[in-house]
C-alpha cells in the first residue's frame, strides 16, 4: 500500500521520537501535523497537574482538533501515535483500543490521515521492558477517516446526473 509523501513524513518524523519516549518509560499519546504549507508540527497535551486525562479522552481530543483544522484547510495531514494491546476483532472490524496500564501495552499504533483521502493504522508490535524494547514490521489497514471527511462536493458523485433533454 502506497502512502500519501506527507503520510510517511509524518511516519519518519514522529516515531523516533515516539520509540525513545517509549524506551524512557512514557508512554504518553504523541501527534503532529503538516500544515498548508508543508510545515510538520508536533502536539502534546499538557495539564496544570491538577487536571488527568486518560489516553482515550486524549485521542477524542486530538482527532477533533484535527477535525476543524482539515475542514478549514489549515492542515493537509494529520498524526497520532498512542499504545495499545493491539488488534481486537470481537466485533467483526478492527479495533485498535488504547492500553489501559502500562501491562497491556504491546503495539505502538498511529492514527494516519491526509487530505488526499489516504487514511489508515499503523501498527507496530512490540516485545521487552523500557529501555530494552525490540520493534517489529509495521503493517499498514486502511480505516475510516476520522479528521478529513469529504467535503461536499468533493470526491463521489451522487448517483443521479442532472439530465437535459
Amino acid at each position: 500500500m502506497a502512502l500519501h509523501p506527507q503520510l510517511d513524513e509524518l511516519i519518519h518524523g514522529v516515531l523516533p521520537m515516539v520509540q525513545d519516549f517509549h524506551r524512557k518509560g512514557m508512554f504518553a499519546p504523541h501527534a503532529a501535523t503538516i500544515d498548508d504549507k508543508g510545515k510538520l508540527s508536533g502536539h502534546a497535551l499538557t495539564t496544570d497537574g491538577t487536571t488527568q486525562f486518560s489516553v482515550a479522552q486524549a485521542l477524542e481530543h486530538f482527532e477533533n482538533t484535527f477535525a476543524l483544522q482539515a475542514k478549514s484547510g489549515e492542515i493537509q495531514a494529520a498524526s497520532i501515535f498512542y499504545h495499545s494491546p493491539g488488534i481486537g476483532g470481537s466485533t467483526g472490524k478492527v479495533q485498535l483500543p488504547p492500553a489501559i496500564t502500562t501491562d497491556e501495552c504491546r503495539t505502538i499504533v498511529a492514527l494516519l490521515e491526509h487530505s488526499s483521502g489516504d487514511s489508515v493504522y499503523l501498527l507496530i508490535p512490540y516485545n521487552g521492558q523500557p529501555p530494552q524494547i525490540e520493534y517489529g514490521i509495521g503493517k499498514l489497514i486502511e480505516k475510516p477517516a476520522k479528521m478529513f471527511l469529504c467535503k461536499p462536493g468533493s470526491g463521489s458523485k451522487p448517483w443521479w446526473k442532472l439530465w437535459r433533454g
